[in-house]
């Protein structure tokens, strides 16, 4: 029972207040509507720039395709990372299953469902080889987007690997994402062959979809402090940090490096991983990227 309400009669109307409310969910509404038809026209443009082109998929054969597509990607040694029963439920239930083509070929796939806050959370977004550095990526991240902004969703969230740094370059400063927080292990052991043998430490971040795109880089403040840096032999260093910002900086290619040197990739996991945990315990959290794609730490202040 709530407070300071009689139980035996209806609790007062307040019809000015009614009516504000009612009229900032059209406003809402509206907007949203309006950055739907923005959002869609994006999509169109950047596809025919790109020569593809983005779409939702609804036909069972459209999701045997993507599944296949997307264990050529990820080469899990069970299967698929999700197989086509899988994509065909979320599409029927409403959710988000969505492909890049190069006329009749699906060259890029993401998957993606509603919870139970309102978010759409996008769970596997993946591009062929052969078509990276075509804008693949950013076109499904684009098509998402629309699609949300249609369904009258306002944000997506996901996870990525804070260490490759032109995934977080590509989530905190093209796209105009926000980091909302670092989680250790999120998904335990995996077993594929992009993450087999790695801690799969994610960094969760959350897109404001009515958010300007493309989002840009932060400027750190003066006299920021580098507390996470590459040695002469390309190993992490770090430092204390203070109360103002602070600066991450990680290898230029983590993928190419724990290739090399697996023992070098797991100390620079464990460095990322007790910077950022050091800079949170201290009131600080992210705010994005500098123009030398290092992270921000801020220390939030009253």
């Amino acid at each position: 029972m709530a407070e300071g309400v009689d139980p035996g009669r209806p609790p007062r109307q307040d019809p000015a207040r009614d009516a504000g409310a009612a009229g900032a969910e059209a406003a809402g509404a509206t907007e949203r509507t309006g950055a739907a038809v923005r959002a869609g026209m994006l999509v169109a443009e950047v596809g025919a720039r790109n020569g593809v082109r983005a779409t939702a998929l609804i036909d069972p054969a459209e999701h045997r395709a993507a599944s296949a597509v997307l264990q050529r990607i990820w080469g899990h040694p069970d299967g698929a990372p999700l197989p086509p029963e899988m994509l065909r439920a979320f599409a029927y239930t409403g959710n988000y299953v969505g492909a890049v083509l190069d006329g009749n070929r699906i060259v890029g796939v993401s998957t993606a469902f509603r919870t139970d806050h309102g978010v759409l959370h996008s769970h596997i977004a993946g591009v062929l080889a052969e078509y990276r550095g075509r804008s693949i990526g950013y076109l499904l991240k684009l098509h998402q987007r629309a699609w949300a902004l249609e369904h009258g969703i306002g944000s997506i969230a996901w996870t990525f690997d804070p260490l490759i740094r032109r995934n977080a370059h590509f989530n905190l400063v093209k796209l105009g994402a926000a980091a909302t927080d670092y989680l250790c292990d999120f998904y335990g052991e995996m077993t594929d062959q992009i993450n087999v043998g790695e801690r799969s430490d994610r960094l969760l971040v959350e897109w404001d979809l009515l958010g300007p795109v493309p989002g840009r880089p932060i400027a750190p403040e003066p006299d920021a402090v580098r507390v996470l840096d590459l040695d002469e032999h390309g190993g992490p260093v770090r430092r204390p940090g203070s109360d103002t910002d602070r600066l991450l900086q990680v290898p230029l290619d983590m993928e190419a490096l724990r290739r090399k040197d697996p023992a070098l990739g797991g100390r620079w996991r464990m460095a990322l991983r007790a910077t950022f945990t050091e800079a949170f315990d201290d009131g600080h959290r992210i705010v994005g990227m500098d123009d030398n794609n290092a992270y921000i730490t801020r220390k939030e202040r009253p």
